[in-house]
């Protein structure tokens, strides 16, 4: 179930393959439900995966669609989001904890410790009905999904496409490049985690090529959730339910504004080497790309 297109097929038939192919996949992890926790973790991630899709396309689908889509799979995801924020907060507890000493050291096992009992546990089951109602969204999506439908056709609306993910990128980065709020920086993130997809998909036009960009992408990508996992993380200490005091909380602050500053650092470093083109000049290269790949498949198949 490779998430990319074929050179050989026509754009809009590679639209619906893949779309069903990643909705096959979430309904078969969901359904499956050997481990819960990894199925809705595995199926976020297929929905994630199914939004980049439908931005790449969007400049060949009825607005209307495409919000109606978007917002299909956005729902299923925040209907998942729980179970696995609960694993984000103790996730990213551990981590911060291996970066401190001392009494921050000592700070984060008591705080690790409330979460996990305010929160159920890592291994707090998935309700059933939240499962249910995912599969029943899933499996009607599947059908549009079978029945999608393009007002244009052809390799050039992914190029419009790639391009207008690629300018919002740039646009997320320069607001997030001079801001320290959590939910600017995450922004940025989604339009990063957009564009790696797009590279994926079009990755048949030179695979070599392709690949240091999606490593590189996928690497700013984590590097900014990383980021956003600490900001989560701060948000749930300030719960005075969990009972911390005003030195333990300081202490897990100072580790994880220190591990913040590090990732932003990291981030803008691999921000303006992704983003140094004109949006219009990227969108051309990735069209020669593509347009060399397919005219040389076609040439060696004959």
């Amino acid at each position: 179930m490779a998430y990319r297109f074929k050179l050989s097929e026509p754009f809009d038939a590679g639209m619906r393959r893949i779309g069903r192919q990643q909705i096959d996949r979430a309904l078969a992890g969901l359904d499956a439900a050997l481990d819960p926790a990894v199925a809705v973790h595995d199926t976020r991630k297929g929905l994630k995966r199914l939004r980049a899709l439908l931005r790449l396309g969007r400049p060949g689908l009825d607005e209307k669609v495409f919000a109606a889509e978007n917002h299909c799979y956005r729902d299923i995801g925040r209907l998942l989001a729980a179970p696995r924020d609960r694993h984000v907060l103790l996730e990213t507890s551990a981590r911060l904890e291996e970066l401190a000493s001392g009494r921050a050291r000592s700070a984060f096992t008591v705080a690790r410790t409330r979460l996990n009992a305010a929160n159920g546990g890592a291994g707090a089951p998935v309700e059933p009905h939240v499962i249910e109602h995912a599969l029943r969204d899933l499996r009607d999506a599947r059908q549009r999904m079978e029945a999608l439908a393009f007002n244009a056709t052809g390799y050039e609306v992914a190029f419009d496409g790639v391009q207008h993910s690629y300018r919002q990128a740039i646009r997320a980065f320069e607001l997030a490049r001079d801001s320290a709020d959590a939910e600017v920086i995450h922004e940025w993130r989604k339009r990063v985690q957009n564009h790696w997809r797009h590279m994926m998909l079009l990755s048949p036009a030179w695979p070599e090529l392709f690949k240091a960009r999606i490593v590189t992408t996928r690497q700013l990508s984590m590097g900014l959730g990383e980021d956003h996992d600490i900001a989560m993380f701060m948000n749930a200490l300030a719960d005075d339910a969990l009972g911390l005091s005003a030195t333990q909380q300081r202490a897990i602050q100072s580790v994880a504004q220190s591990r913040q500053t590090t990732l932003r650092r990291q981030s803008h470093a691999l921000g303006k080497l992704l983003f140094a083109e004109k949006p219009g000049i990227f969108r051309n290269r990735m069209r020669s790309y593509w347009n060399a790949a397919q005219e040389s498949a076609s040439e060696t198949a004959n």
